[in-house]
């Protein structure tokens, strides 16, 4: 595959935590290199709130990256960055009805010269591409900027998803279906919780070195593949040992782990 290049190096992003204001967080955000940040929207509808959250950001360096519903479309200004729901192929949302939502939203936005991400799938497998191409098809005006999410399976960094050789192809696969537009990797990451095979077996947990050492090659993949955009899944650790509260990159004392670093070794293409 020959990679799509852009115009720009490879944007770090990270996601905030959902619905939480980052006021508090800019400074060691800018300090660890980050210049873009992913923060939910979808279920505030007070537009005190949304202005309080912009402003968490606007006087940074930081650019913000809403996920919102139909309900924020309205609250959106121009030059911000919209991401349509997060993994709609997974909360409910069949294709039509999530192409029926882009044709009714998307419109007023992009007039409003807001970016808009579009599909937000789950994951780069077969299942996720299905969903997105059939959506695709159904969605006019064509988006023009395209974001999903890239989890591995058990073996790390380089086990493709079933049906694929190499991790290349299922870039290729998404670029058949979104062609030129703008891709956006909004959530990838490496926890350091419970690990099981088949739901069952215990494995062995990734240690706090092998999820550096996943994340290095991550963002150089990206880079790599010339999307325009990554985001680490996410900012901090959670209170239990599951896998969902282990992913972050700074721990619940405030230390910083040693993935909060590792967007900083990307080379140029």
């Amino acid at each position: 595959m020959t990679p799509i290049r852009t115009a720009s190096p490879l944007l770090c992003g990270i996601n905030a935590g959902f619905g939480e204001p980052i006021a508090h967080e800019v400074a060691g955000l800018r300090e660890h290199r980050y210049t873009q940040v992913r923060q939910d929207l979808q279920f505030i509808t007070d537009p005190r709130t949304v202005a309080m959250l912009r402003n968490d950001v606007q006087n940074s360096r930081i650019r913000p990256l809403w996920i919102i519903r139909e309900p924020q479309a309205a609250l959106m200004l121009t030059g911000d960055r919209v991401e349509l729901c997060n993994e709609p192929n997974l909360n409910g949302y069949t294709p039509e009805v999530y192409a029926a939502l882009w044709n009714r939203t998307a419109p007023a936005l992009l007039s409003r010269k807001v970016v808009v991400f579009a599909g937000s799938i789950s994951n780069l497998d077969q299942r996720g591409l299905d969903w997105l191409r059939r959506a695709w098809r159904c969605m006019s005006p064509k988006p023009t900027h395209v974001s999903v999410h890239r989890y591995p399976e058990n073996r790390g960094f380089l086990q493709p998803h079933k049906g694929f050789v190499t991790r290349e192809e299922e870039v290729d696969a998404l670029r058949q279906i979104v062609g030129n537009a703008t891709i956006a990797v909004t959530e990838f990451g490496y926890h350091t919780g419970r690990r099981t095979w088949r739901g069952f077996w215990p494995l062995r947990p990734w240690s706090d070195t092998n999820v550096m050492g996943f994340a290095l090659q991550e963002w150089q993949f990206w880079s790599d593949m010339g999307v325009e955009s990554a985001y680490i899944y996410q900012l901090n650790d959670g209170p239990t040992n599951s896998a969902i509260d282990r992913y972050g990159v700074r721990r619940l004392d405030g230390l910083w782990k040693p993935v909060a670093y590792s967007h900083h070794f990307i080379s140029a293409a």
